[in-house]
């Protein structure tokens, strides 16, 4: 195990990238935006030794959806490159060519929040049936359960 990585390190080899916060003694998070995060995950792979995702994290912040790339190395730091994706167009670039682990995550959240991750091999439903209806995401702050359908969460037959 190696030292782990100072705010300085992180701020200096990311800086082109957006600002950096100490969000706790372990943890720093870099917020960037939609055009920037490939580079910036490629980025901190090389000058940060971050070379293992521990996560990819979604949350609908009403406006937008916050999506958050956990990432550490051997020096055990968590970098998270924060970025926000607009609501109108949540498109983003997929990760998964250089990160192949990004490949689930980015397909969940696709199932669960309706992001599409550009360049990804196969956006197919992985959270969700089959059958669950195109453009039904659930996780979103603004969905409804349709009740003409199984999935409005109403009991069907039975007493």
């Amino acid at each position: 195990m190696t030292a782990q990585l100072t705010m300085e390190q992180v701020s200096g080899a990311l800086k082109e990238y957006g600002s950096a916060e100490q969000v706790r003694k372990n943890r720093i998070r870099v917020s960037t935006d939609t055009q920037k995060i490939l580079s910036a995950i490629k980025a901190a792979q090389q000058f940060l030794d971050c070379d293992h995702l521990i996560l990819i994290s979604c949350t609908d912040d009403t406006g937008s959806f916050g999506l958050t790339y956990h990432l550490t190395g051997p020096h055990r730091t968590v970098i998270s490159l924060a970025v926000a994706v607009p609501r109108e167009s949540p498109q983003v670039f997929s990760v998964s060519d250089i990160l192949p682990p990004a490949a689930i995550y980015e397909r969940q959240i696709h199932d669960l929040f309706g992001i599409v991750f550009s360049g990804h091999p196969g956006l197919s439903k992985l959270m969700l049936n089959e059958d669950w209806p195109d453009g039904e995401y659930p996780l979103r702050k603004d969905w409804k359960p349709n009740k003409a359908n199984s999935y409005g969460g109403a009991a069907q037959g039975g007493t």
